[in-house]
């Protein structure tokens, strides 16, 4: 059988400010773990790894299964790239049909602790909480107002925009996993404008079953339904993403269903990956 022309891979962050989180470690095997600076990896190493096996490529699959396989992955990261570098990374984890990893990576922007690990997903504005009193007698803080972050909350700096795309995109194994074959997500990105990774807008890739959200472009959404947050399930195509892992785990969200026909030109979203974090949007349409 001939290699592939693909390669499997997972975005993640290089952040010396999560070696002081011990929140980014709780899920690692053993009954203590130092703190990394590599944001989610036992996620990343996971959602490779299902991909591996999705695929029946064996032999990458052997490379990062289990407690040797997580450790080989962290070593060839420690290998690869300064860990005492003050620099945030965008580290680009690719395996191949053989098991052979390497790496990619660019700066990225800071991100604060609240990004990267929200204790909760704030609703919009006017959703779910109350303006905020204080009281003349005592000067005490009755409720917390419209839209007011709260500890714990990642920051609400400029709304990116997030724009549905265009035409309708068939579920595939390309979609439910994350490969280099990624025509569907550059294209999507071509049509609604969107030139460089920097720019402020995302991509809601839209899929041909009911015109259901499967995902964005580079990340998980998520969008305010009765009360609560909602992402789009698996069963709409889109990949299991470790800041959507995350999210669920921790009851910051649940699975649903959205689709592009119930979406309001101006309401607040969310979105996260595995190197940004948690970022805030508004749903902009035509």
């Amino acid at each position: 059988m001939a290699s592939p022309e693909f390669q499997l891979f997972s975005s993640l962050r290089y952040d010396p400010l999560l070696t002081s989180l011990p929140i980014n470690t709780e899920s690692w095997d053993g009954e203590t773990n130092p703190g990394s600076p590599f944001y989610m990896l036992l996620y990343h190493r996971d959602r490779m790894l299902q991909a591996a096996e999705h695929f029946g490529w064996t032999k990458a699959a052997d490379t990062i299964r289990g407690p040797e396989g997580f450790a080989h992955l962290l070593s060839k990261l420690t290998e690869a790239f300064d860990t005492n570098s003050p620099t945030p990374l965008r580290i680009k984890t690719l395996l191949n049909y053989e098991g052979v990893i390497t790496f990619e990576s660019n700066p990225t922007p800071a991100a604060s602790e609240w990004n990267l690990f929200p204790k909760r997903i704030p609703p919009p504005k006017g959703e779910g909480e109350k303006k905020m009193e204080v009281s003349p007698l005592t000067g005490g803080v009755l409720s917390v107002g419209e839209g007011d972050s709260v500890y714990g909350d990642p920051p609400r700096t400029e709304a990116w925009d997030v724009l549905p795309d265009t035409i309708l995109t068939p579920p595939s194994p390309y979609t439910s996993f994350k490969t280099t074959s990624r025509d569907m997500y550059n294209g999507a990105r071509e049509r609604v404008g969107i030139k460089e990774m920097t720019d402020k807008k995302e991509v809601l890739i839209v899929s041909e079953r009911d015109g259901e959200i499967m995902e964005g472009s580079f990340t998980t959404v998520f969008f305010w339904r009765e009360g609560r947050w909602v992402t789009p399930g698996v069963e709409c195509g889109g990949q299991i993403g470790t800041t959507r892992r995350w999210a669920l785990e921790k009851g910051l969200c649940v699975e649903g269903v959205v689709r592009k026909g119930e979406l309001v030109d101006g309401e607040e979203c969310w979105f996260s990956n595995g190197v940004r974090g948690f970022q805030w949007g508004r749903v902009k349409l035509g």
